[in-house]
Order: C-alpha cells, then sequence, then structure tokens
C-alpha cells in the first residue's frame, strides 16, 4: 500500500491514519540561463551531472566559481568557471579543460570530495554502481558496494543522481525509474517508484544505509509520439542536511521537456533495506518519502531543454544561495546550457518541532552550538546554513519574545553574554522556562 506525496499543507492519508505536511523549509526563484563558452575545450556533449569545486583558481579581476561536470558518453570531465551577479543570476559561464576518466561508463551525477581528497564520486546508469575518481590522474579509486536489489535496474534507468552533504558523511543517490521488482514504469496517468539510498562516508569508506521509496510524478503529457517519460533525474544536499530531487518529464507536447524541483522529508518513511523487502515492493505495505514542490516549469520558458544535473554552489552575500544545473544536448532542443536558481532558506527557531518557541529550543541551540558545517534544523540551526552560532541564538531570541511584544518577527543583532544573561533569567522566574 502507498500513500499519496503531500504538497505545501495537503493531508496525507496511510492505514486510517491523517498527517500534515510542514512548510517547506526552502524557497526557490526562478532561474536564469546563459550558454556555456566552449571555445576552449572544443565540443562538449551531453553533460549530465555538475558539482561545485569551490573558487576558480585563475586570476580574475571578477570573482570566478568552479564546477565540474560529467558527460554520460566518452567518460569525459568538463570543468567551467562560472560568473554570478550580486543577486545570483548567471552572468557568462565558459569551459575551462576536460579530462578522460578510464575506466569510462555511462556516468550520470557527480559529487566533489574536498581539495584534500581531490576526487570526485560519479553515479554510473547500467550497472548500476557509484565509483570514485582521482581528479588529479581521472583513474578510478574505488568501486562502491551496491545492495544487490539494484541489480534489477532497467536499462538505461539505473542510477542517474548523486549528492554529498557539505560535511562528506552522507551520499544519496537513486535509480532514474522503478526497478524490475519494484514497479511499472511512469505513464501519464501514473508515476513510478523509485529508491533512494543513503549512504554512510566514514573517511575514504563509503557504506549502503536506508533505502526509501520516492513517488516520481506521471508524464506531463498524453502523446504516445517517441519515448515519453518521466524520471528522478538528480538529487542535491542542502547545508541543513534537507534533500532535494530533481525530476524530468518528456513528452511530445508543450513543453517537450518539463522539470520539476522537491524537497524530500524521509521522517516516517520506511526503511526499504529491511530483507522484507529485498524481492521488491509488489504486495508490500510501505510508507514513501514525502516531498513538496519547491518550482515547476521548462527551463527555457518554451518548449524546455533537457535538464539533468544541480548541484549547490555558493553562498551569496545577501545570504541565499545558488542551485546550479546543467543541461544535456543530446537532442534538437536542448543546447549547452548552464542554468541557476537562487534558494533562499525559511528560519525557524522550533528546533524541537512541538509547534511552539520555547526553552526547549534553547537547549537544542545550546547542545548544537558551535557546529561549524553540516548542522541540522533540529541541532540549533536556525537558518539553516549548517552551523550553530549566535546568528541562531539571536534569531530563537526574537521568535521567543514576539508573542510577548506582538511585534513582527525579526532578526536582531548577535546577543552578548550580557544580554543571554538578562533573558533567561526573567524566563526561569516567570516560569516560561522548561527544560
Amino acid at each position: 500500500m502507498k500513500i499519496k506525496y503531500c504538497l505545501l499543507l495537503f493531508a496525507v492519508v496511510f492505514s486510517g491514519h491523517s498527517a500534515f505536511c510542514q512548510a517547506a523549509n526552502w524557497n526557490l526563484a526562478p532561474p536564469s540561463t546563459v550558454l556555456l563558452d566552449t571555445s576552449a575545450v572544443g565540443a562538449v556533449s551531453q553533460m549530465s551531472g555538475v558539482t561545485y569545486l569551490g573558487l576558480s583558481p585563475l586570476p580574475a579581476t571578477t570573482l570566478l566559481h568552479r564546477f565540474a561536470a560529467v558527460q554520460n558518453e566518452g567518460g569525459v570531465l568538463l570543468t567551467f568557471d562560472v560568473v554570478f551577479d550580486p543577486d545570483g543570476t548567471l552572468f557568462l559561464a565558459k569551459a575551462v579543460s576536460s579530462q578522460i576518466l578510464s575506466p569510462s561508463f555511462d556516468f550520470e551525477g557527480i559529487a566533489y570530495t574536498s581539495s584534500t581528497r581531490n576526487s570526485v564520486y560519479l553515479a554510473e546508469e547500467n550497472t548500476p554502481g557509484v565509483r570514485e575518481f582521482s581528479l588529479a590522474t581521472g583513474s578510478q579509486l574505488q568501486n562502491v558496494a551496491i545492495p544487490p536489489v539494484f541489480g534489477n535496474s532497467r536499462a538505461n534507468r539505473g542510477f542517474e543522481s548523486l549528492a554529498r552533504s557539505p560535511d562528506g558523511t552522507t551520499m544519496w543517490t537513486a535509480n532514474e525509474q522503478a526497478l524490475t521488482v519494484d514497479g511499472p514504469l511512469a505513464t501519464s496517468s501514473a508515476g513510478t517508484t523509485v529508491r533512494l539510498l543513503r549512504m554512510d562516508v566514514a573517511g575514504d569508506s563509503v557504506s549502503p544505509a536506508e533505502q526509501y521509496a520516492y513517488e516520481v510524478d506521471p508524464i506531463h503529457g498524453t502523446s504516445t509520439i517517441g519515448s515519453p517519460q518521466s524520471g528522478l533525474s538528480d538529487l542535491v544536499l542542502l547545508p541543513d542536511g534537507t534533500l532535494l530531487a530533481l525530476e524530468r518529464s518528456v513528452a511530445f507536447t508543450s513543453p517537450l521537456y518539463l522539470n520539476r524541483i522537491y524537497e524530500v522529508d524521509p521522517a516516517g518513511a520506511t526503511d526499504l533495506s529491511d530483507e522484507t523487502f529485498d524481492s521488491g515492493l509488489f504486495g508490500e505495505n510501505y510508507v514513501p518519502v514525502s516531498k513538496q514542490i519547491l518550482w515547476s516549469g521548462a527551463i527555457d520558458g518554451s518548449s524546455g531543454q533537457n535538464l539533468e544535473g544541480l548541484t549547490l554552489g555558493p553562498r551569496l552575500a545577501n545570504g541565499d544561495w545558488v542551485l546550479l544545473g546543467v543541461v544535456d544536448d543530446g537532442d534538437p532542443v536542448s543546447q549547452n546550457t548552464i542554468v541557476a536558481f537562487t534558494l533562499s532558506a525559511n528560519p525557524s527557531a522550533d528546533f524541537d518541532s512541538d509547534g511552539d518557541i520555547d526553552g526547549s529550543d534553547f537547549l537544542s541551540w545550546q547542545r548544537g552550538v558551535g557546529i561549524s558545517i553540516g548542522a541540522t534544523h533540529a541541532e540549533g540551526d536556525a537558518d539553516r546554513d549548517g552551523d550553530v552560532d549566535a546568528d541562531d541564538l539571536a534569531f530563537w531570541q526574537s521568535a521567543y519574545s514576539a508573542p510577548l511584544s506582538g511585534l513582527p518577527l525579526a532578526v536582531p543583532e548577535p546577543l552578548s553574554n550580557t544580554l543571554l544573561l538578562g533573558l533567561l533569567v526573567p524566563m526561569i522566574a516567570s516560569g516560561r522556562w522548561r527544560s
């Protein structure tokens, strides 16, 4: 038995019990696009995955950000530099170099490790598998063990995605469309069920962990001309651990390509790594992850282009983030297009998610303070930037005092120790504190 995914605040029902979706943690603005300048490297074909490497080492008067894209044919890794306007709008994108990887597979997803490790993990579609390659030599460093159930992937519908957390402790991948043992392919009236695979990363060791069902949307058109399909194209991990999913629907209609970006919540979903589900999902009871739509549309606003890869980019001066994507040009309408969304967080000081702002939330912040990367909202990260610091405390203080003052919620300057003590003493004396 399966439940429908939740959008915004609609209720969902499973086994007679109701649940409600919370508001999304993040907001996504419509994208800007530029055509990749490939004059320095020659032909570029079929970019399928992208990852952020950091600031470009090239000297320039304008701030350059470097990305790497993997091509799904020929085992080619492309590096390119991007300039953003202050608001995150794309200004230019220029290819810098290309590298041949060995051995070569149908690479689809990519995730950078670090400047120290100097490598990328690549998801390849047909085994399917996840492999690590050196950026210095282009040679394979390791082949990650994958649960055998993924050997039931359909041809050209295996691992299309790969995401790595900013703190390097977690990776996610997923098959593009349902495994043969899990269900049918997507149609115009029904979606397809894929498995999200989370992986634990300890140093250079990667091991499979939980699996979750994810319901991909139906094909957006009813035409049977060509090869209509709908699948999961990529995954992205945000600074606070929130997982995003990029879906791609293709149909001989207008638009030809429709992309959707969802915020994914695995809380309450069934862990399919249990041996009960090794033989497939047919006839089994399980709860898929919930998802909330952040953006849906055609990349060029008309016929659409084949947006295949997506990654978290740099943080902007105003606190927003860049979400950068690449288009696979392997069809008559798609080009080597670079796409940039701006991503803004919905701050919250309700760290324990019990519906109020109180002393228990302060204790959550207190336990998490000092985490500098990879912090979750539950650990006290109010602004969802991956750390727990004075800014998060200031937001908690503002949210805590707003109901008393009747003033709109605002984020003041970070509190000093003296001001914090002045805040806590009247809380305890008034009985508003609870542990």
